[in-house]
């Protein structure tokens, strides 16, 4: 393996980190066989991360598996299934800002408390965004976060 921020020729698909001080592929053990559409990592915890995925839960293709957001606190050797109530919809970003989460999904942005594990419970968030698809989310500065939509402009929302 080469020097930078590449984990090398060797890596083919799932989730790669250089946690530990050596690029490796974390365990997929209980993911979902899906795209992911990001991964976050704790600012203050590079051992605790998110992972988000597209598509829709796939109970009728083996290992299509069900959920959109897993989380890790070791680092990536196992992952916990925390979409508590979502519906079942495309995940596409997700921040994580003052203890919260805020997830940009094909239904708009949906936001919980951070570390609440299987017992995470959403809601929606941004009174006045439009029903349509948010594809990035950004931390903004005073509170705000900045949801991308498909079609429908950028909103700063209160966060």
């Amino acid at each position: 393996m080469g020097g930078g921020g590449n984990p090398g020729p060797s890596f083919a698909s799932g989730i790669a980190t250089n946690y530990g001080g050596t690029w490796h592929q974390v365990s997929t053990t209980g993911l979902p066989n899906r795209y992911i559409a990001g991964v976050t990592v704790d600012p203050a915890n590079p051992a605790h991360a998110y992972a988000i995925f597209n598509g829709y839960s796939r109970r009728f293709v083996p290992g299509g598996g069900v959920g959109h957001v897993f989380e890790t606190t070791n680092g990536g050797q196992s992952w916990t299934d925390i979409s508590g109530n979502l519906p079942d919809i495309a995940s596409d970003a997700l921040v994580l800002s003052h203890g919260q989460l805020a997830l940009g999904t094909d239904q708009g942005v949906f936001a919980a408390w951070a570390s609440r594990g299987t017992s995470t419970r959403w809601y929606r968030l941004g009174h006045e965004l439009p029903n349509a698809a948010v594809d990035d989310l950004t931390a903004g500065p005073e509170g705000y976060i900045y949801a991308a939509t498909h079609g429908r402009g950028v909103w700063r929302i209160r966060f």
